[in-house]
């Protein structure tokens, strides 16, 4: 019985160690909705994504550890991810850029759902987004 319990077990945890890997092998289209500044004394107010010098639409590629960014009218460009980490219910995300400037940014993205929440903060301020990710698997193989 303590065989079978045992067999029954390790099944489990190769499954979730299978599905947990499957997600870090992904690459996900993601956009941002709403996005919000947030200043000291003075409070919170919505912005567009340009107005916080963020693309609407993003690539993130989990395997790489890349975000690789369109704005309209601007240049593409590919920021590091500087760390992931993959569980059971999201996919968490911080990173610096690849500007030299006092910055951080961190993000979730929920893998049942596809939301997508995330954060800026500089010296000055920081912004608060929210929108939505779709798997992409077509990305990674493409480049």
């Amino acid at each position: 019985m303590s065989r079978l319990i045992f067999t029954a077990g390790l099944g489990l945890a190769v499954l979730c160690v299978t599905s947990a890997t499957s997600f870090a092998d992904q690459s996900y289209l993601c956009a941002i909705n709403e996005v919000y500044e947030c200043v000291g004394i003075t409070g919170c107010k919505r912005v567009s994504p340009q107005g916080a010098n963020l693309a609407g639409v993003m690539v993130l590629d989990v395997k790489k550890r890349e975000v690789r960014l369109a704005p309209l009218g601007g240049k593409p460009r590919a920021d590091n991810v500087e760390s992931i980490t993959v569980t059971d219910e999201a996919i968490l995300l911080y990173g610096m850029g690849m500007r030299k400037v006092d910055r951080t940014w961190s993000a979730v993205i929920a893998l049942k759902t596809g939301n997508f929440s995330g954060g800026i903060s500089t010296l000055r301020s920081s912004f608060a987004w929210s929108g939505t990710c779709s798997s992409n698997p077509d990305a990674s193989d493409k480049q």
